[in-house]
């Protein structure tokens, strides 16, 4: 198991330093981050920071305040030994720290914890110990634990540029329409996320019909409420599935299956076998739970 120093310097100027025994760090205002910030500074879950063979990546969970590798955002990417990570006005330097043996965390506005290992060891103990119920927790009869490895299904094809309507006042009529059909969608996201997937073609229809009817202005208007909307969904959809992946890590069921819910509703009607896998653990997490699969 890695050890991982982080030099945390606060908006005082004040400096921790936290060692933690993990291969995987939240950063985050979240009780559950191993790294915790105040709230006004980080989101519940802002960053992943992940140790693998070629060394310590970083991964953006949430992007207000957009989080920065010595000053520049980014989406995920290696994280060198001398950069330093921006999470609000938290500037944290992380490294690699072999030999540790006292770990653990500081008081302060910053505050760590220790994560639990499951080295190859404990994993057989546990396996003992459930009598298989491990394995019962990630598959039922008919669930594949691959499945988990394969690539998550796209939300949306390539944008979309072409217009219907060729005729230019036609055009014009349906950009409009199509425009307060999108709006309409956008508003319903919150409770329905496939309202809000569903908004994205549709702007992208109004932008390229507003451009036939030679309004420019109101088709970059469109275009970017398309733009928009698919990052922010994009950002959503990936930071759910980054939650699943922890929640599943650290055994707690209750947020894996709210996770698994989430995840079917933004891929409710793909195909592919990821979907496969989240109907399959959505129902092995129901009867892990104690409640009949449906």
């Amino acid at each position: 198991m890695s050890v991982l120093r982080f030099q945390i310097r606060q908006p005082s100027g004040q400096i921790d330093q936290i060692f933690i025994e993990s291969e995987r760090v939240l950063i985050g205002s979240g009780a559950h981050c191993e790294i915790r910030l105040p709230l006004d500074q980080a989101a519940v879950e802002h960053c992943l920071v992940q140790v693998g063979p070629a060394g310590v990546f970083v991964q953006a969970l949430a992007f207000q305040p957009p989080p920065t590798v010595n000053g520049i955002p980014f989406t995920q990417g290696p994280l060198p030994a001398d950069a330093v990570l921006g999470v609000g006005q938290f500037q944290i330097n992380v490294t690699r720290a072999e030999g540790v043996t006292n770990v653990g965390g500081i008081p302060g506005q910053a505050t760590a914890k220790k994560k639990k290992g499951t080295g190859p060891i404990a994993i057989v103990a546990i396996l003992a110990l459930l009598g298989g119920g491990y394995m019962f927790f990630f598959m039922d009869e008919a669930a594949d634990t691959d499945n988990a490895q394969h690539k998550p299904p796209e939300l949306w094809g390539a944008p979309l540029v072409q217009c219907t309507q060729p005729q230019r006042d036609r055009a014009a009529a349906f950009a409009l329409e199509r425009y307060g059909v999108a709006n309409s969608l956008r508003e319903r996201r919150p409770f329905h996320v496939q309202d809000g997937i569903a908004a994205v073609p549709i702007y992208e229809i109004s932008a390229a019909c507003y451009k036939v009817a030679g309004d420019d202005a109101s088709a970059a208007e469109a275009l970017q409420a398309a733009k928009t909307l698919r990052q922010d969904i994009t950002d959503d959809y990936r930071t759910h599935r980054v939650r699943l992946e922890h929640a599943l890590q650290v055994e707690d069921l209750q947020t894996a299956r709210k996770e698994v819910k989430t995840l079917l509703q933004f891929t409710e009607g793909k195909p592919g076998e990821y979907v496969t896998w989240l109907s399959n653990l959505d129902r092995s997490l129901k009867l892990k739970l104690g409640r009949p699969a449906s």
